[in-house]
């Protein structure tokens, strides 16, 4: 029955995402969750049409919000300031890019009631070619996986949490450039929260695509990795070690000789970008982690 379901509050915190919001806010809207719920909307900084395209879709849903992140910055500020205006007692986080699939808030909110952290599963086939697909190992869909050698993180697309423990917390990490859906994760199992996989729950995950895009993703996870590694190294993660970073540069050998076959440029887009990230994170934050 609807008053036995948490309240939910859906956050997209978003920047320059003109191309792909109006898809994300059609299979939201298309949701039929029994409860009380609302979408919230966040801009941190975008300087595209995407405030234009979210308005457009504020009589679409019964209680919606679009808001602006006043100083913006890395993502989590926009996921922050989304939480502050939240109204539900469950959370649910989506990126602005992918696709949630049939019942996705009801099976979440489900589970949100006998678990206070929750990852949904991954599908990678709907929106990405197979080239895309091959270029990196799927996650997120048998279990939560884990990350840098180190503990199971929720991906950030795919989550939500009772809002508790997410204030308990002190919320995402606005320090981190990227990662900070792994960061929160782990702080949140360490305050006694540990995720769990909602298999039923799909979400259609949706890969940047052009070699420029990717790599510049991948740099930033790579130097978000550095600031992880910063943060949680007293807790227990360890620095890449030295027959890891050798693995790693010969995967990268290998995609420079793979180069000419179809999907060669996303792949080696993709190792090159990660690897420069951690060399520039290194640098930035003077800790060694290559």
């Amino acid at each position: 029955m609807s008053h036995d379901l948490p309240t939910l509050s859906v956050i997209i915190s978003c920047r320059n995402s003109e191309s792909t919001l109006g898809e994300t806010l059609e299979s939201v809207a298309g949701q039929d969750y029994p409860g009380w719920w609302e979408l919230i909307v966040v801009d941190n900084g975008s300087t595209d049409a995407t405030s234009r395209i979210a308005a457009g879709y504020a009589d679409r849903f019964e209680h919606f919000s679009l808001l602006q992140v006043p100083d913006p910055g890395y993502q989590p500020r926009g996921l922050n300031h989304g939480l502050q205006h939240a109204k539900g007692d469950s959370i649910i986080f989506l990126d602005s890019d992918d696709l949630i699939g049939p019942d996705y808030l009801l099976l979440l909110a489900r589970a949100l009631i006998s678990w206070p952290f929750v990852g949904a599963a991954l599908d990678i086939e709907l929106l990405n070619p197979p080239e895309l697909r091959r270029r990196r190992a799927p996650v997120q869909q048998e279990r939560i996986d884990s990350f840098c050698g180190y503990l199971p993180a929720v991906v950030g697309a795919a989550m939500a949490a009772q809002r508790q423990p997410l204030m308990q917390v002190g919320g995402f990490d606005e320090n981190l450039p990227t990662q900070h859906d792994l960061d929160i994760s782990w702080r949140l199992a360490a305050a006694g929260y540990p995720a769990t996989f909602v298999k039923e729950a799909v979400l259609h995950y949706r890969y940047r695509s052009g070699v420029r895009a990717v790599f510049d993703q991948e740099f930033g996870y790579g130097e978000g990795e550095v600031a992880l590694f910063r943060t949680h190294r007293r807790a227990g993660m360890r620095r890449r070690s030295l027959s890891q970073t050798a693995a790693g540069y010969a995967q990268l050998a290998a995609a420079m000789a793979s180069l000419p076959r179809r999907g060669g440029g996303v792949r080696l887009a993709t190792l090159l970008g990660i690897h420069l990230g951690r060399l520039r994170g290194s640098i930035r934050y003077r800790t060694w982690y290559p």
